[in-house]
């Protein structure tokens, strides 16, 4: 059955794609994943010069004498290539999302999906959450047992998910207003179309959302609610911005007012445990601190080669003092561990595959007639996911990364001028 179901996906995504030209950006997005992917297997060889081998292995053949070592550069090669085989598994679901939405009712069959599994997840967070919070799945809860967490262990990754689901129904939400609404007729009769459409045919979207915003702001992370926030006014910007929404340039401002009304009702409402926490950030952040000064020293050693994908939490007990009570398995900083691990031209060369990508979008958002909401939700959830990355590991968990992998495909894939589609544009 699985493998029917691929295959009938696989001929869906390229029925009626043969002879459509491929993005360029595509094409160097791929190129620099592929090179950066590279060196990563690169490290886990043995074929390499001794000087680029990592001097542990030389410590390890002395304490180990009767072991047979072979040096390379990562210094856990086992570990580095499950990460390039997770890295392969999410450069396929953005291929697949990209190649299955380059049908603009496809794209929309993937956000709505995002959206309504982002509302199932959070819904039955909250019946969690209200009846006693003790168990993750049929799991006894062993950490956040304040916090909701739905399915997930950790708060602030929820709370990202979370994020990224309301940025699809709230896109849908947007998309739908726009297009139902007229602002030829008096203003009653606008205002009475829009309670009818928000209390009728978009109720479900309005449901979905008060479900997400509020399980979100329930798991009391101030980085999960602080980079949705960022990745709704965003989203909030780019439809402001998108020439082909301009004809309706004020019910978006509109829109934009309320929705920001509504969110501050539901932070009330909700969120007074996320508020407080703002106030006890200095232990850690003071934490925080202490690992980025050792992750910045263990990157001075090696800033051009690395030490191999998935070996931070090794390199890092060479570094740290006792003066950090902490078991550290992640730099809480994305760009920083992947400069440390990969070293510094590797990690640009992976990092700018999906910049690059989100230029993409951003420039979709401008150029496309229709269906701009597309690429608009995938810049904001590039920015959404960017920005947390700063300061946690979101990417690196499957369910987030998944999302967000979906989402840029189909933002991508809708995205494109009319030299590579045949549609209609507005030059910027």
């Amino acid at each position: 059955m699985g493998l029917v179901t691929i295959a009938q996906v696989a001929g869906m995504c390229e029925r009626g794609h043969e002879d459509e030209p491929f993005p360029r950006a595509v094409r160097w997005a791929g190129l620099l994943f592929a090179a950066a992917l590279a060196w990563a297997i690169v490290q886990c060889l043995p074929w390499v010069p001794g000087a680029w081998t990592h001097r542990v292995w030389s410590v390890a053949a002395l304490l180990l004498p009767d072991q047979t070592l072979v040096p390379r550069i990562s210094l856990d090669p086992a570990a580095s290539e499950a990460r390039i085989l997770r890295l392969l598994t999410y450069g396929a679901i953005f291929w697949l999302g990209f190649q299955c939405c380059r049908d603009a009712a496809r794209a929309r069959v993937l956000v709505r999906a995002t959206a309504v599994l982002g509302a199932a997840y959070a819904a039955w967070g909250l019946f969690i959450y209200w009846s006693g919070n003790r168990s993750v799945l049929w799991f006894a809860k062993w950490a956040y047992p304040n916090d909701l967490t739905s399915t997930f262990v950790n708060r602030n990754f929820f709370a990202v998910y979370c994020g990224l689901a309301a940025l699809a129904a709230l896109g849908l939400l947007i998309e739908a207003l726009l297009r139902d609404v007229d602002l030829g007729q008096t203003r009653r009769a606008v205002l009475q179309s829009l309670a009818e459409l928000l209390t009728a045919r978009l109720a479900w979207l309005v449901g979905m959302l008060l479900v997400i915003g509020t399980a979100l702001l329930l798991t009391h992370s101030r980085g999960g609610a602080a980079v949705s926030a960022a990745g709704v006014a965003t989203l909030l910007g780019a439809v402001l911005l998108a020439p082909s929404l301009r004809r309706n340039r004020r019910l978006a401002g509109v829109l934009a007012f309320g929705i920001a009304l509504a969110a501050v009702a539901v932070l009330v409402i909700s969120g007074t445990t996320t508020l407080t926490r703002v106030a006890d950030t200095s232990l850690e952040t003071e934490d925080r601190e202490k690992i980025y000064a050792y992750t910045l020293q263990a990157l001075a050693e090696r800033p051009l080669l690395g030490t191999g994908l998935g070996t931070f939490e090794t390199v890092f007990m060479a570094h740290r003092d006792d003066t950090l009570h902490l078991v550290v398995e992640y730099a809480h900083d994305d760009y920083l561990e992947t400069a440390l691990e990969l070293g510094i031209p590797a990690a640009i060369l992976l990092l700018s595959a999906p910049a690059l990508l989100l230029w993409t979008c951003a420039r979709g958002v401008i150029r496309r007639r229709r269906d701009a909401i597309i690429p608009a939700i995938g810049v904001a959830a590039g920015v959404l996911v960017g920005v947390h990355s700063l300061i946690d590991f979101s990417l690196q968990i499957p369910a987030v990364a998944t999302s967000f992998y979906l989402l840029l495909g189909a933002g991508v894939a809708q995205s494109y001028s009319t030299s590579e589609r045949g549609e209609p544009i507005i030059s910027p």
